[in-house]
């Protein structure tokens, strides 16, 4: 299974559209700006939509939710904990996902720790790869889901 997550990230100008912000930020931050030295220490939460195609303006089949941070001040990376939560004609339920993300390789490997309704107690691997990066504002993720255990 493969989704893409769209993440527009709150920049003090765009309230309207962003599906993300900084709940959290050091010292030397702020909420509204990404920190220096890789971002280290900032949490952001968010509600991104989900689509089957990496168009943003593509009908969502469901919302990606949860948070990620920066945990390293010497390399660009972060840790991810993370549901999609599915209400569409073809999936009903959520998967639940956690892991690093170094975000400089090209793809990362993710756990899929759990899941319910179509995806109940769901095991698995989710390949991710940053398909699209524009600055400080907004990112997508393709998400390519292996399922080895699930009660379907």
């Amino acid at each position: 299974m493969v989704f893409y997550f769209h993440d527009i990230l709150y920049n003090g100008q765009n309230a309207k559209n962003a599906t993300s912000a900084i709940v959290g930020a050091p010292a030397w931050g702020n909420r509204t700006i990404l920190a220096n030295f890789d971002n280290f220490g900032d949490l952001i939460i968010f509600d991104d939509p989900i689509t089957l195609d990496n168009n943003l303006h593509s009908t969502p089949v469901g919302r990606a939710q949860g948070f990620y941070l920066y945990d390293r001040k010497d390399i660009f990376t972060a840790w991810l904990a993370f549901s999609f939560v599915f209400n569409s004609t073809e999936h009903v339920g959520s998967i639940n996902f956690a892991g690093a993300d170094p975000l400089m390789n090209k793809t990362r490997d993710i756990s899929v720790i759990g899941g319910t309704g179509d995806f109940f107690l769901s095991r698995g691997i989710a390949t991710i790869m940053t398909d699209a990066f524009e600055g400080l504002v907004y990112f997508r993720l393709r998400v390519d889901i292996k399922l080895y255990e699930c009660w379907v």
